[in-house]
């Protein structure tokens, strides 16, 4: 996959860090040297055309800011209380729903090469400050789709393996797992994959593995005793929508035992409004922002309600059909919408993020 990155740009300051000449010599790229603070110079063309120049587009800089900060919620829905460990941004899998499209104005991948760093510290800093806390490195990226470049997520799994207070959840697509066979875990790493029916993993997810290709990644994880997860999110209507849906249920089962699973997540179709837009233009062919939206609490479009408690409760029901105890949880939904699909809100035990707490711990052995 990382064939596709064809321009390579680095800022001066990071230019003779020992990471950056590890990253390098991997990706075997003549890289263009930018000043510190510079950025690299977009192409002059519409947005579209410069997002697929961005997909093809790495920068290797160093991060200001905060790595290791609250997940950017909402008050207006139920929030997991999820941390970020910022370790980049962008991702160069091309699906049609994906938010980062209008998100951010700055189209390339990005990756921030001081983690090792300046990010580990302040990750160590803030996990002793802290009580049991769950982080992700997947809110902007997908947190493997520079492993073969950057071979990050060992050193995670190593460092988190040390802790007895949180637990790491590396989010993907991918299937770049070949680095995490043999570590010392100690189930402090959950791996999860994000899952959707084939119809729109083949139509709408462009670049990515197949549901099968995730699922046997999943099983070799789970073989390595790593614990495991799995988010339906964007949950999809399409014709046929319950029984592709169903299958993908029946079949993750298949691979992964229930009681290795920490959590399975469910979302539904959601979208900044500027992003349809955005969308048609680059994917004429999807049909996927034809259907009946509102405008949510947080501006977002969101299937009107009756639709979105549809979706959840078959989902819910399903999975329910093969697990009893694995933690299914919404995400960014109301109490009411809990109620309606699950018949319970997360208040009645004690509050979402008590839920996942809980759920990490009885599965990452705490």
């Amino acid at each position: 996959m990382l064939s596709g990155i064809k321009n390579l740009y680095v800022s001066e300051e990071v230019k003779d860090y020992p990471y950056t000449k590890e990253i390098l010599d991997r990706l075997k790229l003549e890289p263009i040297i930018l000043p510190t603070g510079e950025k690299p110079p977009k192409p002059l063309a519409s947005w579209p055309e410069v997002l697929s120049w961005g997909k093809k587009t790495l920068f290797l800089t160093a991060y200001k800011g905060r790595f290791f900060r609250p997940c950017p919620g909402t008050k207006c829905y139920l929030c997991c209380g999820y941390q970020i460990f910022h370790i980049g941004q962008g991702c160069y899998l091309d699906c049609t729903y994906c938010i980062l499209q209008a998100y951010f104005n700055e189209p390339w991948l990005t990756f921030f090469v001081n983690v090792l760093s300046d990010g580990l510290k302040q990750l160590e800093e803030g996990l002793a400050s802290r009580p049991f806390t769950r982080i992700g490195t997947g809110e902007f990226t997908d947190s493997m789709i520079l492993e073969p470049i950057t071979r990050l997520n060992p050193r995670l799994v190593e460092f988190f393996a040390r802790q007895n207070k949180g637990v790491l959840e590396l989010k993907t697509k991918t299937i770049f797992i070949d680095d995490l066979e043999g570590l010392k875990h100690n189930r402090r790493t959950i791996i999860a994959w994000s899952l959707n029916a084939p119809s729109i993993v083949e139509r709408e997810e462009k670049g990515a593995p197949s549901l099968t290709e995730r699922l046997k990644a999943a099983q070799k994880v789970s073989a390595w005793g790593y614990p495991v997860a799995f988010h339906f999110d964007p949950v999809i209507r399409f014709p046929g929508w319950q029984e592709e849906y169903t299958r993908v249920i029946t079949e993750l089962f298949k691979f992964v035992p229930a009681e290795n699973i920490v959590w399975i997540s469910l979302g539904s179709l959601r979208f900044m409004p500027e992003l349809k837009e955005i969308a048609y233009a680059r994917f004429p062919h999807t049909s996927i922002f034809s259907d009946e939206f509102v405008i949510g609490l947080d501006g977002k479009r969101r299937y009107f309600r009756p639709l979105r408690v549809e979706l959840y409760r078959h989902l819910y029901r399903e999975i329910r059909k093969q697990a009893k105890d694995v933690c299914v949880y919404l995400c960014m939904e109301s109490p009411e919408i809990w109620r309606e699909s699950f018949g319970f809100t997360p208040l009645e035990l004690g509050g979402l993020p008590h839920m996942l707490d809980e759920a990490a711990k009885k599965v990452c052995g705490f």
